[in-house]
Parts: C-alpha cells; sequence; structure tokens
C-alpha cells in the first residue's frame, strides 16, 4: 500500500513511467507529470490525464486543480499532461504501472484523433457526472483505456498481484475484461449524438455537427498538429505543493 509510501513511489514512477511509455509506443519526453505533495483525498481520482488542449476547469478531477492551473497551463499545447498523488492511501503498489497505462492510452488516443474528439468525450463524461457517475466505465474512452490497462497488468504483474488488485474497488476496472470499442471515435460520436438528441438539439444541425467532429478527428489521424515535448529526452516531473484552488 502507498499509505506510507510517498518516497516509495517518487523513487518508482520514473521506471514506471518508461515502461509504460514504451508499452504505449508513447515518445517519453512529450509527458510532463505532476505529483501533488498531498495525500490523495478520500474518494477522489488519483490520477487523471489532461490532453495538450484541455485546460483546468472548476469542474476539473481534484487532483489537477491541486496541481494548479496556471502550473499545469504553462504547458498547453506542449505536452500530455499527468497529475498524481503523492501520497494514495487504498492503493495497492502494484497498481501504479496499470493506473499510468490506463491514462496514457487516452494520450495515446489524442495522437490518433485530436483535440476534437475530446470535445465530444467531455461532453459525455460532464453527462456522466450529471448522472452521478453511473456508465463512466462504459464511455468508449474508458474502455479502451481499460482494456489497454488490463492487457498491461496481465503482461508485467504475477497471478499474485493481479489477484491482490482486483480486491480494491478502485482498482477493478483496471483489469477490466471488457474489450476496447472497435471505432472509439464513432462509438463516441454515435453517444453524443443520441445525448443531443435527447437534450432536443435539432437534427440537421446535430448531423452537421457530428460530421464536423468526424471530419477534423480524420484530419488529425493523417497529419497531427502538435509537435510534443520539444527540448527534453525524458518526462518532465515535477512535485508541487497543493494549489489553493484544489482545497
Amino acid at each position: 500500500m502507498w499509505d506510507h509510501g510517498a518516497v516509495a513511489l517518487l523513487d518508482r514512477l520514473p521506471a514506471e513511467l518508461a515502461d509504460c511509455c514504451a508499452d504505449a509506443a508513447l515518445e517519453p519526453s512529450s509527458l510532463v507529470v505532476f505529483v501533488v505533495d498531498a495525500r490523495r483525498p478520500p474518494g477522489t481520482t488519483p490520477i487523471a490525464y489532461l490532453q495538450p488542449a484541455g485546460v483546468v476547469a472548476p469542474d476539473t478531477v481534484l487532483v489537477f486543480r491541486a496541481a494548479g492551473a496556471e502550473r499545469v497551463g504553462a504547458h498547453h499545447l506542449a505536452a500530455h499532461r499527468l497529475a498524481l498523488w503523492r501520497e494514495l492511501p487504498g492503493i495497492p503498489e502494484q497498481a501504479l504501472g496499470p493506473m499510468i497505462r490506463h491514462e496514457l492510452e487516452h494520450a495515446r488516443r489524442f495522437e490518433r484523433s485530436g483535440p476534437r474528439f475530446f470535445e465530444a468525450d467531455d461532453l459525455l463524461r460532464a453527462a456522466v457526472r450529471r448522472a452521478g457517475g453511473r456508465g463512466y466505465s462504459r464511455l468508449p474512452s474508458e474502455r479502451e483505456a481499460n482494456a489497454a490497462s488490463a492487457a498491461y497488468a496481465g503482461r508485467r504483474l504475477q497471478a499474485a498481484e493481479l489477484a491482490a488488485l482486483r480486491a480494491f474497488p478502485d482498482c477493478a476496472d483496471l483489469l477490466s475484461a471488457v474489450a476496447a470499442p472497435r471505432d472509439v471515435v464513432e462509438e463516441t460520436l454515435a453517444e453524443l449524438a443520441a445525448l443531443e438528441a435527447r437534450a432536443g438539439a435539432e437534427e440537421a444541425a446535430r448531423a452537421t455537427r457530428i460530421d464536423e467532429l468526424r471530419k477534423a478527428c480524420a484530419a488529425w489521424a493523417r497529419e497531427p498538429a502538435l509537435a510534443l515535448g520539444a527540448g527534453r529526452s525524458a518526462p518532465a516531473l515535477e512535485l508541487v505543493r497543493p494549489s489553493l484552488l484544489g482545497s
């Protein structure tokens, strides 16, 4: 457990990041990782990803608000950003790699589909939050990330370690046996179209908007528009005091 393992987490983090980047085929230099120097508050997300075009807003997960909007924003359009608490009570040590690998699958999705995909994904996530979190693990992007973390855990962990992870509710989805969607973009856009239809959006306008998002994702896949991690050869790790914004 990480209850008393703050130093151990910092010692272990670079190697876990390197392994997960290699597994996800991501450039390690494209990452900036904020380690918030605090104990994870009960019920909060232990680790999170913010895509390069994203910003820290009032409804962003607490760990990024605690890292600080200005600090995180300094890497806008320049890096994939991760944030995690320095102390993770209730999370077994062997979960660190699968948790990172889950978040890096979101980074891979950005590199394949770009910021307009996340525009659609964020709208679905907001709807899930309004519903009290119901359906979160069924989001196409979450099923994709969970499939990646489950495969990674299966390759890297021993049977006893996997069994230990399954005993923790916060880790269960990391080992989900649910397959990734065949087409994450199309499933996301279909769910967004259904959401907007239920909200009363006019059909022609809705179809136009969905088609624009689809074309933007396809254009990004042909030629990504950002070069991330310029000037670095490894992930940038920042140990930060919690911002008042996250208090």
